[in-house]
């Protein structure tokens, strides 16, 4: 199944570099992939000179050293996300800024410390960047940002204790980056 959906995927890319216009991307954030193997995409569209708007997900399911309580780490999550940007120069070249939407679910806990925390977030945020083209098909897109809103969780004393040691709903801010390869067509 994870065969045949890959080379649909792979199939669409090739057939959407072969066209003309470039009102239109498709990429993955190199940062997601390398914070523990998050899987990624996003999809953008231009609605103007100086704009375009955009959609994503994420999904990381992994759990590493599982059956381990005092070893296992995670940084599970599913999460969703739109929004736009303005280009002052052209749409994916030069400076942008943006701001979007996100709703996740996630569950991790292991990596710094052995508390682990689940729940759901909600909230926003604004971003700045920089596109560059590195050829007529492909672009490198650098960017910084804050997203921030409002979650629920659940804090455990470990990863598979199941020991509850907090829960509640609060507010949050968290920074976030991208580096991230795009299909231009």
């Amino acid at each position: 199944m994870m065969r045949k959906a890959f080379t649909v995927l792979l199939l669409l890319i090739l057939s959407l570099s072969c066209a003309r216009a470039q009102r239109y991307t498709f990429g993955t954030n190199a940062v997601d992939i390398l914070t523990f193997g998050t899987l990624n995409a996003e999809a953008s569209a231009s609605f103007s000179r100086h704009g375009s708007v955009h959609v994503g997900a994420e999904l990381n399911p992994w759990e590493f050293r599982s059956g381990d309580p005092e070893r296992q780490l995670q940084v599970k999550q599913m999460s969703y996300w739109g929004g736009l940007r303005y280009w002052p120069w052209y749409v994916y070249s030069g400076w942008w800024a943006g701001a979007d939407a996100r709703y996740t679910v996630y569950n991790g806990g292991g990596v710094i410390e052995r508390d682990t925390e689940e729940g759901t977030a909600w909230g926003g945020g604004l971003y700045a960047g920089y596109g560059i083209m590195l050829s007529d098909r492909w672009n490198l897109d650098l960017g910084v940002g804050l997203w921030g809103g409002y979650k629920s969780y659940t804090r455990y004393s470990c990863p598979l204790c199941g020991r509850v040691t907090d829960e509640g709903e609060t507010w949050f801010a968290v920074p976030d980056a991208r580096i991230a390869v795009q299909l231009v067509f």
